[in-house]
């Protein structure tokens, strides 16, 4: 899934997380610019993205990671996500 723009308030740029897919996972990185890793536990697979190494994003299948006007990136849960953004084509 390619990175698409979203609109609240204001404008943002966001992908959704969905899985451990090699050319997901360049997508991922090309957006947020910063390392990222994938850790498997059992049944669970979470996308750390380093912005801070004492403080990861931690991103779980189906959730997003959301790129405000600033630049700046936090991780939204899939539900919390689609109740305040739609797409804007």
């Amino acid at each position: 899934m390619s990175v698409k723009s979203y609109q609240k308030i204001i404008r943002v740029q966001a992908i959704q997380f969905e899985g451990n897919s090699s050319t997901h996972t360049d997508e991922i990185f090309t957006f947020v610019q910063f390392p990222i890793s994938i850790s498997l536990a059992g049944s669970v697979v979470e996308l750390r993205v380093i912005v801070d190494p004492l403080k990861p994003l931690v991103v779980l299948v189906g959730d997003y990671i959301v790129k405000d006007a600033s630049g700046t990136l936090k991780h939204m849960k899939q539900s919390e996500f689609e109740a305040e953004y739609t797409l804007v084509e």
